[in-house]
């Protein structure tokens, strides 16, 4: 079948933005992996390379056969295994000592997830078009979603909250097509939704959630079901699997008690106001954006579609299709002990929920009033200015620095972290921006940090204790790091300068193929 001119600018556009993303979010890569769940699901995925799926001792659990693994599941270390293997080559081709060795296996590894978000803004963008979407509204709800929500300071780390996001938006957006009528769309969302599942088991009352638009199928069409039961039938049975190969118990976990009723003890309303309104965790601050959604939850259909599209009804379907996986996240969460799924920055747990609330601001922008341009304008910039900061500061040395990390207090004690959670004067983004305008001085001055790399290293940071205090110090950026490590300046800043043009070039390509599709009948 003969594709539709305008699908053919939908897809270009959308190729360009996630090109003119994955250069950005490169350019502004931290460059390593170091939290406890990001270096064990490493360890899972080099560990894989060599036909295991034990990983040396760390936040992991012992098994019945004396070997440690970690608790997470291998949806993410399968995904990961081209770059990672790609990376140990590289470390290993350049003969470098242990240390040193081990940061560079690090180092590219860490991009993983710029391009699975980079991947996701591709997919949001022509998600949003092929539900009839018009290009501008599409293509400017997936730049906040970018920039100016936490998936920015996502993408540089090694979690799997991109993944699960990209699972989420393929299963809800796939569904609302197949309601709407488009051939084949089913199996999209099947195919998203066994991605959610098999990156994070909890995903799998999300992802049911986003295939429900498809409960409201002719009667004559149900079998349309088959292709998303059969696919979340192969992620559960992939967790059996990988469960019963760990601890030799298909229901085994490894998340012990948090995986039980015990661990549901936050109050409702306590968990509910953290994760949306607490000045340490709350969505509506952390991502702005947010505040369109009632605005795009309205009556009738997106405008604007392109030819060969689904009948615009189909944007309202996702739309209002997202309000059920999101309550079901809020509802999953809230009440969990470790709510604000800390260290992280934001509200980790509603990440994965973004792209969906997106495409209601995606709607909420289509014929916008200019008072409602204005305040998407205001959100967008807060949005940024929230993000740049989690971006130029990793959220560990903040947390380190403010004394929230190591902890000192259980994850279920009410008092856990509580003036960082709770309290204006210490919420993260303030402390983020302190640091940020403290270390940028310092920089400005010659007085950045200088790296020892090579000492009696953290098995889990790759560093030693003193260069761990230095870095409270640091810009979280590669080239800012490689620097730090007594890399050659001149290396660093052709390698960065390089990235800059590409991105300033992908960018005004990316302002062709909206002008273009702008244009296209």
């Amino acid at each position: 079948m003969r594709r539709a001119p305008g699908a053919d600018h939908a897809r270009r556009t959308a190729a360009a933005l996630g090109l003119a993303a994955f250069l950005l979010y490169a350019l502004t890569g931290g460059g390593r992996i170091v939290g406890s769940d990001e270096v064990t699901m490493l360890e899972l995925s080099r560990a894989m390379l060599q036909g295991r799926i034990d990983v040396p001792e760390g936040a992991t659990l012992r098994g019945p056969d004396g070997r440690y693994y970690t608790k997470n599941s291998a949806g993410q270390a399968l995904a990961a295994l081209p770059l990672v293997a790609v990376a140990e080559g590289a470390a290993n081709a350049a003969g470098l000592p242990p240390a040193r060795r081990e940061l560079a296996v690090r180092f590219l590894a860490s991009f993983f997830d710029a391009v699975v978000a980079a991947l996701l803004l591709a997919t949001f963008t022509l998600a949003a078009r092929r539900l009839g979407i018009a290009p501008r509204p599409a293509l400017v709800a997936g730049a906040m979603l970018g920039l100016t929500t936490p998936l920015w300071v996502y993408a540089k780390s090694f979690m799997g909250e991109p993944l699960q996001a990209l699972g989420l938006l393929l299963a809800l957006t796939g569904a609302a097509r197949a309601r709407a009528g488009e051939p084949r769309a089913e199996r999209l969302a099947g195919a998203g939704a066994a991605l959610a599942v098999a990156v994070k088991l909890s995903m799998l009352p999300l992802a049911l959630g986003c295939l429900l638009p498809l409960a409201r199928v002719p009667a004559a069409e149900r079998r349309r079901w088959a292709w998303p039961a059969g696919a979340v039938a192969l992620a559960l049975l992939f967790h059996l699997a990988y469960d019963f190969a760990r601890f030799r118990n298909p229901l085994e976990t490894g998340y012990g008690a948090q995986a039980t009723p015990a661990a549901y003890g936050t109050p409702l309303l306590v968990g509910l106001y953290g994760l949306l309104l607490s000045s340490g965790k709350g969505l509506l601050w952390f991502a702005p954006m947010v505040w369109l959604v009632p605005f795009g939850l309205g009556a009738g259909g997106a405008r604007g579609g392109a030819a060969g599209e689904p009948r615009p009804a189909a944007a309202a379907i996702a739309a209002r299709g997202a309000l059920v996986p999101v309550a079901l996240a809020l509802a999953l969460y809230a009440t969990f002990e470790h709510w604000a799924g800390d260290g992280s920055w934001g509200p980790r747990y509603l990440v994965p929920v973004l792209p969906l609330l997106a495409l209601a601001v995606a709607r909420a922008l289509e014929g916008a009033s200019r008072a409602r341009r204005a305040a998407a304008l205001a959100l967008g910039l807060a949005g940024l200015a929230v993000q740049i900061a989690g971006v130029a500061i990793y959220f560990g040395a903040e947390m380190r620095e403010v004394g929230d990390y190591p902890y000192t207090l259980a994850l279920g004690d009410p008092r856990f972290m509580s003036d960082s959670h709770w309290n204006p004067a210490f919420s993260p983004i303030r402390g983020h921006w302190r640091m940020l305008s403290r270390n940028l001085g310092e920089h400005l001055r010659g007085e950045a940090p200088r790296l020892e790399v090579g000492g009696a290293a953290d098995p889990r940071l790759g560093i030693d204790p003193g260069d761990q205090q230095r870095l409270l110090h640091a810009l979280d950026f590669w080239w800012a790091y490689a620097l730090y490590a007594g890399v050659p300046g001149g290396v660093v800043a052709a390698a960065a300068l390089a990235l800059a043009v590409a991105l300033a070039l992908a960018i005004a390509r990316l302002a062709r193929r909206v002008r273009e599709e702008t244009r296209a009948p």
